[in-house]
């Protein structure tokens, strides 16, 4: 398979694990999102693609063995870094107080 044409916003490549974090308003999040009433029915389809296009990402980056981690901007940074330290961890990479080091935003694969 080539390459996969979107952006993680981090990337583990050595762990080979892409996280994304995801705006509440343009991915439909559950718990934040509301619709605009003018043109309503455009941004629900538009929030529908956004959606699907997640889900073939997310799909297309475990098949090429890749794990994907998914996080809201609705999530305080400190847990949200948490959930991400501990799949580190569970993946066997580096020590949690240095993902800083370890991290990059980058294309995967």
């Amino acid at each position: 398979m080539g390459a996969i044409p979107r952006r993680a916003d981090i990337v583990f490549p050595r762990l080979r694990l892409a996280v994304f974090v995801d705006g509440c308003f343009w991915h439909g999040c559950p718990d934040h999102m509301s619709w605009p009433r003018a043109n309503s029915q455009w941004w629900r389809d538009k929030t529908g693609a956004t959606r699907r296009r997640d889900e073939d990402t997310t799909r297309r980056l475990k098949n090429a063995g890749w794990s994907v981690l998914r996080v809201w901007e609705h999530e305080h940074p400190d847990d949200a870094a948490a959930r991400i330290a501990a799949q580190v961890d569970r993946m066997g990479g580096v020590r949690a107080d240095s993902l800083n080091a370890q991290a990059g935003s980058d294309r995967v694969p």
